[in-house]
């Protein structure tokens, strides 16, 4: 399948880091997403129904992010995936996590982690 969706860079607050202390506040993560299905009957019907609705795959992401603290990056991307993959008819999903402080100190714009995962696991 080569059709994609794309929503790229969801600014999300999220609790993450390897230390306790960095957890207890929340700080911005910024999630790509790439969404392989195919876009066919959806373009034919031209009709939301057919399609993935961009808004509510933006608000299964901003549950996952938000409902715990995370350690690491990867592990929110993995939980993304996951989601995803469970609520919405795609063959797979690269999900990319960038952590905009991360590095920052460093003069790096950020850090992150892709991945991608398939419906056939």
């Amino acid at each position: 399948m080569q059709d994609k969706v794309l929503i790229p860079a969801i600014p999300l607050a999220a609790r993450v880091g390897c230390t306790e202390a960095e957890r207890q506040e929340s700080q911005t993560v910024l999630v790509d997403l790439e969404l392989r299905c195919d876009v066919a009957p959806a373009a034919g019907a031209d009709s939301i129904s057919a399609a993935i609705d961009y808004v509510s795959v933006r608000q299964e992401v901003e549950l996952v992010v938000s409902r715990r603290p995370y350690a690491l990056i990867e592990t929110i991307a993995e939980s993304v995936a996951g989601r995803i993959l469970e609520r919405f008819a795609v063959e797979s999903v690269l999900v990319r996590v960038r952590k905009p402080a991360a590095l920052a100190r460093f003069g790096i714009p950020w850090a992150g982690v892709e991945i991608v995962r398939t419906s056939r696991g």
